[in-house]
């Protein structure tokens, strides 16, 4: 029996366990490769960049472009009209302002100081009559005090959001009853015959002087200057409002010529609707105002400075005659009250700077000049008359002296009824010309009414025109 041949083994004998022992190949991986990423994101662009990009786009196609130029057209119609609208309303405010408030305010100031020299004027005037005071005299002091301090309360009531002027008003406020306690001190102890009472007035004239009167003064030049403010704010020319008038224009003229080289029509009419309605407001807007301002320089330098002028004559003779009567009072021993006589005299009735010769200067008119023409003579008849009054003090005639001044047996012939032609005369001046500050400044703020709502709707109309007119021309593209 034969075997068949067998196969070598595939090992030697040690070859298992050699090859077990051997470290077989690693198996071959596919390569790690890194997700497949996306292309980044273009950075998002501002709605300012876009609209700038849609813009050019626009701008290089002849409907983009009309639609640019009518928009650019009606948004500065627009503008104009705005500006318009708001400087003259705030220049109407401001005229109003100068005609009802401010100047009003001044005036009263004014009346205050002179109310408050009037009285001590009188208390004067009385103390030097004794017991032999006239009752009118009596009663203009107490109507001098009761007009201040009515005044007072009126000036407190409009100057509220003013602290300068709130400060005046409480120092007058407060100082003026401690005045007239001293005054009613004084007239007791001269009705008595006590040598005291002139130690009291004196001291109270001193209080009168020195801190109302100052008071009342500065209370005067704030509201002067606050008057002189709102004139000059009603005045001002409405530049913004005039310059874009004159660009929108322009800006028509342009728009207009360059539809006719496009199109050879001569005329478009929105286009012409809206130049027509600019037209008429630029032109408005500045008749308008050039009359305003006209009315305003008139009220100003016509009544405004006749009123300065007329108001410091007034209360420069009220101090005047109440230098005058207290050089009596203290019987030659106040010589600075003969000395302050004079100096008041000169600004008063000074041939070159004197404010009557200013009065009249300024006056614009024979209802202006004649009642200060008639305040000179009375003056000239004052001094005159004054000077014989010192003359009989010097040589010792107290008394004569005190009649000349006051006039209990004469009155027309004393330097008191100078005085009141003096005062009489002015005041019939100041009136005349608050009359002419009033109409002008009626007039002034009359020249600017209608124009603010006349520029809302012709501003309106002229951008409805250009807005029509461009979009007749794209029309024809669709």
């Amino acid at each position: 029996m034969t075997h068949p041949p067998t196969a070598p083994p595939a090992f030697p004998p040690e070859a298992p366990a050699a090859a077990a022992r051997a470290p077989w190949p690693a198996q071959a991986t596919a390569p790690e490769t890194a997700p497949p990423t996306a292309p980044p994101e273009p950075p998002r662009r501002t709605a300012l960049a876009e609209g700038a990009t849609r813009l050019r786009a626009a701008a290089r196609t002849e409907p983009g472009r009309l639609r640019i130029i009518g928009a650019a057209v009606a948004g500065l119609i627009l503008l104009f009209g705005a500006l318009t609208f708001y400087q003259i309303t705030d220049r109407s405010d401001a005229a109003e302002t100068v005609g009802s408030s401010s100047q009003k305010l001044s005036a009263d100031a004014a009346e205050i100081y002179r109310s408050l020299a009037d009285a001590n004027t009188s208390a004067a005037v009385g103390f030097l009559a004794g017991a032999n005071e006239d009752p009118d005299v009596r009663e203009r002091y107490e109507r001098g005090i009761d007009n201040a301090a009515r005044l007072l309360s009126s000036a407190a009531a409009h100057s509220a959001d003013s602290a300068d002027a709130g400060q005046y008003i409480e120092v007058l406020s407060e100082e003026l009853p401690s005045y007239t306690g001293l005054v009613e001190t004084a007239r007791t102890n001269n009705r008595q015959g006590l040598p005291l009472g002139g130690a009291y007035l004196r001291y109270a004239d001193q209080l009168m002087q020195e801190t109302l009167l100052t008071a009342a003064e500065e209370l005067y030049d704030l509201e002067t200057r606050r008057f002189e403010g709102d004139l000059a704010d009603a005045r001002d020319w409405p530049w913004p409002a005039l310059s874009s008038g004159v660009l929108v224009l322009a800006l028509l003229g342009w728009a207009q010529r360059r539809h006719y080289r496009r199109t050879n029509r001569v005329f478009n009419p929105g286009l012409l609707g809206a130049t027509a309605a600019v037209t008429v407001l630029l032109v408005w807007l500045a008749g308008a105002h050039t009359l305003a301002r006209s009315a305003l320089q008139d009220a100003d330098q016509n009544a405004a400075q006749s009123l300065n002028a007329l108001n410091g004559a007034r209360t420069e003779a009220l101090k005047a005659r109440g230098d005058e009567s207290m050089t009596l009072v203290t019987r030659g021993a106040g010589s600075e009250f003969e000395d302050s006589y004079t100096l008041r005299m000169t600004t008063l009735a000074g041939e070159d700077k004197g404010l009557l010769v200013r009065a009249r200067g300024l006056a614009d008119d024979a209802d202006g000049r004649d009642p200060v023409d008639a305040a000179i003579d009375a003056t000239a008849q004052w001094q005159e008359r004054h000077t014989e009054a010192r003359n009989q003090e010097t040589v010792g005639e107290y008394d004569a002296a005190v009649e000349l001044v006051i006039g209990m047996q004469d009155p027309d012939s004393s330097t008191g009824a100078s005085f009141d032609r003096v005062d009489a005369s002015l005041a019939e001046a100041v009136a005349h010309e608050q009359r002419e500050f009033t109409s002008a400044a009626r007039d002034g703020h009359g020249a600017l009414g209608g124009l603010a709502p006349g520029a809302v709707l012709l501003a309106l109309l002229a951008a409805l025109g250009a807005v029509l007119g461009v979009g007749r021309r794209l029309s024809e593209y669709r």
